[in-house]
């Protein structure tokens, strides 16, 4: 299988380098990942991954039984955190980006809990409403990042993230997608709180039209790659994929499902 979401050293908020997370990569029985170390130039204050240096890397890691990619996850904001994000990435030649929203309003719901006073309802609509801008506002990413952060962040009971939140938001946000060829991930991070949930939004997804899927741990650490991904051939399939999808210079690639 396929670790389309991982951190290195690089990234502000890990510390292993990337050897030791392909190497726990391999230990997984993983054909294939990429690294995706953080750009986030949305004001939230944190320094971006000094990708040269992980393109480096990769280069160097390649043409060992685990095939290893070179990626970036972009924070999406507005319109000068995608030009900022643009000048940053000029020429570099990422395979795969990620376009994650991290800030509701401003704030990051990981750090600042007071969000979660208000009716999980009201806060995860919010929440899509700030991807449904920021994915409108001019950067080029070829997946949208965990749609579910914000429920990886909330400490409510019951921190599950339904289609009936506000499916006709879901509609306009994949609607945006497929209509320029972008996909979504599965993330399996946001499952260590609550189970395996997304089927009916992965289901919704791919009735108008989605056909890029990516599968993430969003490890930070070599203990959590491949997080749950037992769960995402059997989750897939019941949303009516038949493949997987990896990245080559910013192309997708399907892959068949395991039978």
């Amino acid at each position: 299988m396929f670790d389309y979401h991982m951190h290195t050293a690089h990234s502000f908020d890990a510390e292993t380098p990337p050897a030791e997370m392909l190497e726990a990569a391999a230990r997984a029985g993983l054909r294939e990942i990429c690294f995706t170390d953080h750009v986030d130039l949305d004001g939230s204050g944190f320094e971006p991954a000094d990708l040269a240096a992980l393109a480096r890397d990769v280069q160097a890691l390649q043409g060992g039984p685990v095939a290893v990619r070179f990626g970036a996850e972009v924070s999406l904001a507005d319109a000068e955190c995608a030009r900022r994000s643009r000048e940053y990435l000029q020429g570099l030649e990422p395979d795969f980006i990620i376009g994650s929203v991290h800030l509701i309003d401003g704030v990051d719901p990981y750090d600042e809990k007071g969000l979660f006073r208000e009716p999980k309802e009201t806060v995860y609509r919010r929440y899509l409403e700030c991807i449904n801008q920021a994915i409108r506002t001019g950067f080029n990413f070829s997946v949208l990042g965990h749609y579910d952060y914000i429920a990886k962040c909330a400490d409510y009971d019951d921190c599950s993230f339904p289609l009936s939140t506000a499916p006709e938001l879901f509609d306009q946000i994949f609607d945006f997608l497929v209509a320029r060829g972008k996909g979504i991930e599965i993330n399996t991070a946001s499952w260590k709180g609550g189970g395996a949930w997304g089927l009916e939004i992965l289901r919704r997804y791919r009735e108008l039209g989605g056909e890029i899927v990516t599968t993430g741990s969003d490890a930070h650490e070599p203990g959590h790659v491949a997080f749950d991904f037992a769960k995402v051939p059997l989750i897939l399939r019941e949303a009516g994929f038949t493949h997987f999808t990896v990245f080559q210079n910013r192309r997708p690639v399907f892959l068949p499902l395991p039978q």
